[in-house]
């Protein structure tokens, strides 16, 4: 084994579990950055914005493309009789980040795996669907604030890519750009869906790290099963 990859959220960074919170306190907050602008009152724009990203979501499932969260933000503040300024979608990215990393962790021993990785010679790639499709600006700074960002030899994110897990091109791009083979790469994610799913699908090892969050398929099988970094380490030995 040359390659080890991984997904980011809720693998080694966590989040929260319950998405539908923290997207409303959000979209409150964005319905207070635009109001002077807006024709409707909160509770007509906070549900319609609601309702945009979550058809969005349902999109990306089916078609496994990126929607970044400037479409649906312009898109709600248009319906809402707003035009949708560079500023406003800038500071509605803002928000939602700003929202996002009120619960933020470090998955514990993230970092001290990774070294050890990087210490027998793998090379370390990632495969991350960005929250709500936002920048990879923001991924990448809680990377750094955790000082994971320098442990990688390549990232790839949904929102550079325009393309979302399980879609096999990504993991083929993450083999390209690690100048790896499949037969010896593994990828390492908390989702039998997108990530245990995405790696099977191009003929990769698979390894499901189990965390709270996590989207449920019984046709994904994982070559391996962990509930700690040990158990990757002593896999990968």
């Amino acid at each position: 084994m040359k390659a080890a990859i991984f997904d980011l959220g809720h693998t080694l960074i966590d989040y929260y579990n319950d998405w539908a919170i923290p997207e409303a306190r959000a979209v409150r907050r964005f319905y207070k950055a635009a109001e002077s602008k807006l024709d409707v009152d909160e509770k007509e724009f906070c549900a319609s914005l609601v309702e945009i990203l979550v058809e969005g979501r349902r999109h990306k499932l089916v078609d496994m493309k990126e929607i970044p969260l400037a479409e649906p933000l312009a898109q709600a503040l248009v319906a809402g009789g707003a035009e949708p300024s560079a500023g406003l979608l800038k500071k509605g990215n803002k928000i939602f980040y700003e929202v996002l990393v009120e619960d933020r962790h470090l998955v514990p021993g993230s970092r001290e795996m990774l070294e050890e990785l990087r210490d027998r010679g793998y090379r370390i790639g990632l495969i991350s669907d960005v929250a709500w499709g936002l920048p990879s600006e923001y991924p990448l700074a809680d990377m750094r604030f955790y000082h994971l960002d320098s442990l990688f030899d390549d990232l790839i994110f949904s929102s550079d890519a325009m393309l979302r897990k399980p879609h096999p091109e990504l993991f083929r791009m993450a083999l390209r750009n690690l100048d790896a083979e499949v037969e010896e790469s593994v990828y390492i994610g908390n989702s039998p869906l997108f990530d245990v799913m995405g790696a099977n699908g191009v003929g990769m090892r698979s390894v499901l790290k189990e965390a709270p969050y996590f989207d449920a398929c019984a046709e994904a099988v994982p070559d391996l099963t962990i509930s700690n970094w040990d158990e990757l380490l002593e896999y990968l030995a």
